[in-house]
């Protein structure tokens, strides 16, 4: 996805949440990977500004190499491609193109989430990844990540839930 070189050395500082929700599975997984669902669930949270769109799609969400830009309630752009997707099980993904600080401090990040579910109840782990810049970034990117991104995180899964639930 990014024009320079990849990082030669990873520097991983992840985050995991995991929820249940009272929604069958297909529901589930359906509501969180939606191509329109960043906007409803990624609100700002402390220094981390609100998700307002996505646009530029390459090819069908549903289909690993698809990318998108997704835009910033701070004008700020990322770009997204989806990694891995198997229906009610599994999705993937690699984010890049980071601006400001955070440019220095992170190369990329990856996210990936896990469904599983019986009846009308499921559940999804999800775990975001940061690759630090070098390992004297590590201990920024990780400060970040307990102090903010953990928070961000839980209140996006507890939207995810809520929008599932509601359908």
């Amino acid at each position: 996805m990014s024009g320079g070189p990849p990082a030669t050395v990873a520097h991983p500082v992840s985050h995991t949440v995991t929820r249940r929700a009272r929604a069958p599975l297909r529901c589930l997984f359906d509501e969180i990977v939606a191509e329109d669902v960043l906007p409803k669930v990624l609100h700002r949270y402390g220094i981390i500004p609100a998700v307002v769109a996505t646009e530029g799609l390459t090819g069908p969400w549903h289909t690993p190499g698809s990318q998108r830009l997704v835009r910033t309630a701070d004008h700020r752009t990322l770009r997204e491609q989806v990694t891995a997707w198997e229906q009610s099980r599994h999705f993937a993904y690699q984010v890049d193109g980071f601006t400001g600080v955070m440019a220095r401090l992170v190369d990329r990040a990856v996210g990936e989430w896990t469904f599983s579910g019986r009846d009308s109840r499921s559940t999804f782990t999800w775990t975001y990844t940061f690759s630090a810049t070098s390992a004297a970034t590590t201990p920024f990117v990780w400060l970040f990540v307990r102090t903010m991104w953990s928070g961000y995180m839980r209140r996006c899964a507890d939207r995810c839930v809520e929008l599932a639930e509601a359908n």
